[in-house]
């Protein structure tokens, strides 16, 4: 079975995939914001610190970023056609929500009195992160959480994301986006990671944005490469095998990048039977991803600032797909019609 061929169509796992790393996300994120800082999902305590439930999640959405980027790269015709299916996707449910936390959730929730909450240049400051500038903070809101105030700080994935993004562009202009000059890259960024190693190594907050980077460009180099990588269920199985005795024996940090890209892969694309049908009318991973910290904050504060992990996730989770579901009906889809609706236009003019 050769990636290629069962790749092509629109046959595969990858919504479902989406959507099971979304609620991975909530599951990782509720034993922090239920019980603090200082407590982790199991995932982090058999890894030896190594990896969450969340930092999987992330894993996934980017090594399949990367392949399916790669490929939208060279479908796109132009530029503008490229960036704009990018910046389509990613800023207007990410304004959206940012809006709706700053002007809607923050003056329900903060201790401040309204006056004081809207006449707070923090309350506006949050709305840069619609732009990428991080804001993590709402006035007065969730002061009295065990997590901390930190109101949504998984959005610091989408400028990592974003750049990657642009990298693609460019190393698909520079012609390197083939099997004959891609390989040419590999030592380039091996030497870049080893170089974020001991540059970043102490920091493990920057460091951490290095692993999502690296397993997109390993997604776009299985894109490139899909007709010379053979799915076999025995070679999946031994990969999530080393993957689990990686976390055993505490080399995770470097095997991931071995062990994990197959075995997703072949649960994508490899399994005889897919469940393609899956989100095709919603996919909502994404407004998962965004209101997930939000809501379990919310939901955290709500039940007196700390509370049972597991409480959490269940009460939390539905509310969750709720708002992505909404957010995709009421945002997302009208915006693709309208960029459709624009293509549809620029051909019959030209």
């Amino acid at each position: 079975m050769i990636l290629g061929d069962v790749s092509k169509g629109r046959e595969n796992n990858l919504n479902i995939m989406r959507f099971v790393a979304a609620t991975l996300v909530i599951f990782s994120h509720c034993v922090p914001f239920s019980l603090g800082k200082g407590h982790s999902d199991v995932l982090n305590t058999f890894s030896k610190g190594e990896m969450t439930f969340g930092g999987l999640a992330v894993s996934v959405f980017f090594l399949f970023g990367g392949f399916l980027i790669a490929r939208s790269v060279q479908n796109s015709k132009t530029a503008k056609a490229y960036f704009t299916a990018r910046i389509s996707r990613i800023f207007p449910c990410l304004f959206v929500v940012v809006a709706l936390c700053a002007l809607v959730l923050g003056p329900m929730l903060t201790n401040l009195s309204l006056s004081e909450y809207y006449t707070n240049p923090g309350t506006y400051k949050y709305l840069l992160n619609s732009v990428f500038v991080l804001v993590h903070n709402l006035p007065g809101v969730f002061t009295e959480n065990v997590y901390g105030t930190a109101v949504n700080g998984p959005l610091w994935t989408l400028p990592v994301e974003f750049l990657c993004y642009i990298a693609c562009f460019v190393v698909y202009k520079l012609g390197l986006l083939d099997e004959k000059k891609m390989k040419w890259t590999i030592p380039v960024v091996v030497v870049g990671y080893i170089g974020a190693s001991v540059v970043l190594g102490s920091n493990t907050l920057l460091f951490a944005a290095v692993r999502p980077a690296i397993l997109f460009y390993i997604g776009m180099l299985c894109y490139v490469y899909r007709e010379k990588i053979k799915l076999s269920g025995k070679i999946a199985i031994l990969c999530f095998i080393g993957f689990l005795l990686s976390c055993v024996l505490g080399i995770l940090k470097i095997t991931v990048y071995f062990v994990l890209p197959y075995a997703l892969l072949y649960v994508a694309f490899g399994t005889r039977k897919k469940l393609s049908s899956f989100g095709c009318k919603a996919e909502i991973s994404y407004g998962m991803y965004l209101f997930g910290s939000p809501v379990q904050q919310t939901v955290t504060m709500l039940f007196g600032g700390s509370m049972i992990p597991a409480l959490n996730f269940l009460i939390a989770l539905p509310i969750d797909i709720l708002l992505a579901y909404i957010l995709c009906v009421v945002v997302e889809h009208p915006i693709t019609r309208l960029i459709q609706e624009s293509k549809k236009k620029e051909k019959t003019n030209g």
